[in-house]
């Protein structure tokens, strides 16, 4: 999926270390032919000694941290089977002694200076969990009342300063998911719901980290982008923790972050140079479409009719949606200041537009429906044109796409003859065929 992934997962990751290997070998051959100097085999080798082989380290890295994960859940395994049989000190002792093992060996580490990534990651994923056991064997020990949603938040304000000292990637991914799984549970999952304002509060935390580690100094890596797709994923996930009673409203702040996401995804700091790896593109566009797509059906249209008499501008989900639509706008100003129109992605002004359609579908519904259609079909046809002045087969498929879905859309609540929509599928077949054998031909005049 990545490029950086495909290093250390392809094959060839093992050949590059043989490589390494024979160009050493063959240096002393090649200064003798007088290829290469005796001058240039000291930097080659100076070069190999101060840049050991990074898909060896990565390989390690990974495993060094899947091992700490299942020696941790191996001995969580074997406790559980005597539990009932321990007394009340060997519990505690059995829920203390890994967490003060793993905080004395982060100690060493941190304290020492240490340089090395793998031991940090493993001993910090190792504090994590070692957290997670003393919280729940003390809590059962001493029969502390509390449910999952409260475990989850004290395990994540615990697991914040590791973050941040250990300077540990993936205890921040593992930050990142418990957050979410905190703002679902305290959300979604329990009954009366309640706003999940820690979420907000620990995912705004944890954001300095990603800031510092990948955006300022412009990392990207793997961990870079598995930040990014978490934390998009995230967002979209708990945004609608704030949807108490006018639920339909939200979906406001939902078209505003999606069109944010383009935006963002535009800047220098998170574009990748490929769409696929670029999370904040991919979740914003097809978060766009996808709302776009769900609202050309009459049931949004009909159920937010039942605004027109209601104050619901003091309400939690207008509020949010009001706050989230003004910083996509800046983010949009900004774009329009900082680029050209033409270099700017259609669909960053989606949140304009919807919230267009929002106004007139309080008091003509049908109308708003109809335009839902026109501006879809709209995007679509920005998409190809995209596509083509790009020269990039993705992003021309995709507006092709969005038109075949929106044909899919319509065939299930239109009148039409199956002639009719028969034709209009033969159409959208022979639109594939022609625009990428276009595409194709103006690439091979090109070269």
């Amino acid at each position: 999926m990545f490029d950086r992934f495909r290093i250390f997962t392809h094959p060839a990751s093992i050949e590059l270390l043989e490589m390494s290997k024979q160009i050493l070998k063959a240096l002393p051959e090649l200064v003798e032919v007088k290829v290469i100097t005796e001058e240039t085999a000291l930097q080659i080798r100076k070069y190999y000694s101060d840049h050991p082989d990074q898909p060896t380290n990565r390989l390690f890295l990974v495993f060094g941290i899947l091992g700490s994960l299942l020696v941790g859940m191996g001995i969580v395994l074997i406790l559980a089977h005597n539990w009932d049989e321990f007394p009340k000190a060997v519990k505690l002792f059995i829920g203390l002694f890994p967490l003060l093992a793993s905080q004395a060996v982060c100690g060493y580490l941190f304290f020492s200076g240490s340089n090395n990534r793998t031991s940090k990651e493993v001993a910090a994923c190792f504090l994590v969990f070692s957290i997670a056991i003393s919280i729940s064997i003390v809590s059962q020990v001493y029969n502390i009342e509390g449910n999952l949603g409260d475990f989850i938040l004290y395990w994540m304000v615990l697991t914040l300063p590791v973050v941040y000292l250990m300077r540990a990637s993936f205890v921040s991914l593992l930050f990142i998911c418990g957050t979410t799984w905190y703002g679902c549970e305290t959300s979604y999952f329990n009954y009366p719901h309640d706003v999940a304002i820690y979420y907000w509060i620990l995912l705004a935390l944890i954001i300095p980290f990603y800031y510092t580690e990948y955006l300022r100094t412009h990392r990207k890596n793997n961990f870079f982008y598995f930040h990014s797709w978490l934390l998009a994923l995230s967002l979209t996930i708990c945004l609608a923790t704030f949807a108490q009673h006018n639920e339909e409203i939200i979906l406001i702040a939902y078209m505003s972050m999606f069109s944010a996401f383009i935006m963002i995804s535009d800047l220098r700091q998170f574009d990748t140079g490929r769409v696929i790896s670029n999370a904040f593109l991919v979740i914003g566009s097809l978060g766009v479409i996808g709302l776009m797509l769900s609202l050309s059906f009459s049931f949004f249209w009909d159920s937010i009719d039942n605004f027109r008499d209601e104050n619901f501008a003091l309400s939690l989900e207008f509020i949010v949606s009001i706050v989230v639509s003004l910083a996509a706008a800046a983010l949009l100003l900004i774009t329009l200041r900082t680029s050209k129109l033409s270099e700017v992605n259609n669909k960053s002004s989606a949140f304009i537009f919807f919230i267009i359609l929002f106004i007139v579908g309080i008091s003509m519904p049908a109308l708003a429906q109809i335009l839902t259609n026109f501006v879809i079909l709209l995007f679509a046809v920005t998409t190809i044109l995209s596509g083509a002045r790009k020269n990039h087969l993705g992003i021309l498929n995709y507006g092709l796409l969005i038109i075949t879905a929106l044909i899919i859309c319509r065939f299930f609540d239109t009148d039409f003859s199956f002639v009719i929509r028969g034709l209009l599928f033969i159409a959208v077949g022979a639109g594939f065929f022609a625009a990428n054998f276009y595409l194709i031909r103006k690439r091979k005049t090109q070269s």
